[in-house]
C-alpha cells in the first residue's frame, strides 16, 4: 500500500515538473498587453498590434522567442513584450522602454578606488 502511494506521488510530482510554466498575459500598467491571451499564436498578436518592433531568440532554449510591439508616441514609445513558446503565447507585459532581450542585465560598474 505504501509503495503504490510512493508511485502516485513521484507520478505527480514529475507530471506537475513537466506542465511547463503557467501561461499569463498580464499588463505593466497602461494595459495594452491585457489585449492578448495565453495561447495565442503571433499571427494573433500580429493582428492586434501589427507588425513586431523587435523579435529576439532565447539564446538557452531556442524554443522561446520574445516579439516587443510598439505603440505610444515617438518622443515616448512604450513596448508590449510577448514571449512566445512554439508560437504560443506565454506571457506579455507592457509599459517597457525599450525592445525586450535576453541578455543579461548589465553589471554596475566597479566602484573606483578612493583617492588618498
Amino acid at each position: 500500500m505504501i509503495r503504490s502511494i510512493s508511485i502516485l506521488t513521484v507520478a505527480a510530482l514529475l507530471a506537475a515538473c513537466t506542465a511547463g510554466p503557467t501561461p499569463t498575459a498580464r499588463s505593466g500598467g497602461d494595459g495594452q498587453a491585457s489585449q492578448l491571451r495565453p495561447g495565442m499564436t503571433e499571427n494573433q498578436a500580429f493582428e492586434i498590434f501589427g507588425p513586431e518592433t523587435g523579435f529576439e531568440r532565447d539564446p538557452a532554449n531556442f524554443d522561446i522567442s520574445c516579439l516587443s510591439y510598439a505603440y505610444g508616441s515617438a518622443e515616448d514609445p512604450r513596448y508590449v513584450h510577448a514571449v512566445f513558446e512554439n508560437g504560443a503565447l506565454l506571457r506579455a507585459t507592457d509599459g517597457h522602454a525599450a525592445i525586450c532581450t535576453f541578455d543579461p542585465a548589465p553589471e554596475p560598474a566597479a566602484a573606483e578606488p578612493a583617492a588618498l
